[in-house]
């Protein structure tokens, strides 16, 4: 009885193992259990599906860039003007206006005198809206190199004078003068005193036509404001350090000097309305 007991077990054992499925290894395709819609569903096997990659994208090769040429502009040029040629002697008062102001006219003397007037004096009590000329600028009529310049000595008082060529004045100017001797190396003087403090210009400056030289005074021979000029033609070159007249304190080269600018001669005085009139 007991081996028949012993035999059944071992046959139902066989019998059970028989039976059983055989179960596909992981990873497999067939371990592939289907969903309801009839697919395979990778979770319910214990598998992720793997993430697609994009496709390493080889690029074209490219043209080396190739730098634009930029058109250079040029810097703007902004034209300068030609200084002028001529000025009046006086900023306030065109050219056109001097007449109406001079106070006392060219009156020339004898050759080799003193009295009466070498030059033009501008000069007025009331003039528009001014009173007085005390303090106007005086300025360059024309372009040079400053031959003299006086400090407070009579009886030009402050004064300066500007030595001009002649082929430096503007065109057809120079046809007003008298003719000149040929042969002859000479040059317009143009000669302001009178000046209200100490000329702004050294000697030896070059000046320009309406450069500043200072103010209308009371020094010197004056008993009112007023611009004093004189014109002379006379040897290129000349320079005048210092001269004084009328004064015991005069040198006897300062005497000599203003000898030899005012009455010898070598310096032809002539009146400075011929160049200053339009």
């Amino acid at each position: 009885m007991r081996f028949w007991s012993a035999s059944g077990l071992i046959l139902l054992l066989i019998l059970a193992i028989a039976c059983t499925p055989s179960q596909p290894a992981l990873g497999s395709a067939s371990a592939l259990v289907p969903d309801e819609a009839g697919s395979a569903s990778l979770d319910e096997v214990g598998l992720t599906e793997p993430t697609p990659t994009a496709p390493t994208e080889i690029p074209l090769e490219t043209k080396a860039t190739q730098p634009r040429a930029t058109a250079v502009v040029p810097p703007t040029q902004t034209a300068t003007p030609p200084p002028p040629d001529m000025c009046s002697p006086l900023a306030l008062h065109p050219l056109e206006e001097l007449e109406q102001i001079i106070g006392d006219p060219y009156n020339p003397p004898r050759p080799g005198r003193e009295e009466r007037h070498h030059g033009v004096d501008f000069a007025y009590y009331h003039y528009q809206d001014r009173d007085s000329m005390l303090g106007e600028p005086v300025q360059s009529v024309f372009p040079g190199v400053v031959a003299s310049v006086l400090t407070d000595l009579f009886p030009y008082g402050n004064m300066v004078m500007i030595e001009t060529s002649l082929d430096a004045l503007p065109a057809g100017l120079s046809s007003r003068l008298a003719p000149l001797e040929p042969g002859l190396d000479e040059s317009l003087y143009v000669l302001y005193a009178h000046m209200n403090e100490a000329p702004q210009v050294s000697l030896g400056d070059s000046a320009e036509a309406c450069q500043a030289l200072g103010e209308v005074g009371l020094s010197g021979n004056t008993d009112i404001p007023h611009l004093h000029i004189e014109m002379r033609l006379g040897p290129a070159g000349s320079v005048f350090e210092s001269m004084r007249y009328y004064d015991t304190r005069a040198t006897i080269e300062e005497l000599e000097t203003y000898e030899l600018w005012r009455t010898s001669g070598v310096y032809r005085h002539f009146d400075p309305m011929l160049l200053l009139t339009p």
